[in-house]
């Protein structure tokens, strides 16, 4: 378990004060208080418990709906994403499911129906990612999967997963 915490809400209370030339300033905070005293942060409704779970369940376990601006419903554990496997590579002229098909056309065609078949090998193994874990190698629906049901506080610091393999 983390023992990194991010303040969210809760802040240092502090006299006004300008700091030494180049220092650091601080606010009144009884002063703030009471010109702001509707302040959902005065007024207790903001603690880090609420805010850490409005953001699990609005962001992390939400379906988001963007009011048909650009993507309508987004579900953020990403119950969509492909499995590598499953992927069309003859049905969709690709050299593998990694790669796009490098191949032109043609002169005078931009229609990517047009293109001949990839080059032999092409694109077969994933490109190794920088840095340490499972990278390339783990398909976007395995991936999601496996991140989908994490919570604020389960990642482990300098790691993606809750795990020591990535």
């Amino acid at each position: 378990m983390p023992s990194h915490r991010q303040r969210t809400v809760n802040i240092d209370v502090t006299p006004r004060s300008l700091g030494p030339i180049g220092g650091l300033s601080t606010s009144d905070t009884t002063e703030l208080n009471a010109i702001y005293p509707a302040s959902p942060i005065h007024a207790g409704l903001l603690t880090p418990e609420e805010r850490k779970k409005f953001y699990q369940d609005n962001v992390l376990d939400a379906v988001i709906n963007d009011g048909g601006h650009t993507f309508g419903t987004f579900d953020t554990s990403y119950t969509d994403a492909p499995d590598m496997a499953e992927v069309d590579v003859r049905g969709n002229n690709l050299p593998s499911p990694y790669v796009p098909n490098p191949v032109s056309p043609g002169p005078g065609s931009q229609n990517d129906s047009d293109k001949g078949a990839p080059p032999e090998g092409f694109g077969q193994t994933p490109s190794p990612t920088y840095g340490s874990g499972v990278g390339s190698r783990l398909s976007p629906k395995a991936a999601s999967e496996r991140t989908s049901g994490q919570t604020l506080g389960d990642y482990i610091l300098g790691k993606s997963s809750p795990s020591s393999e990535g």
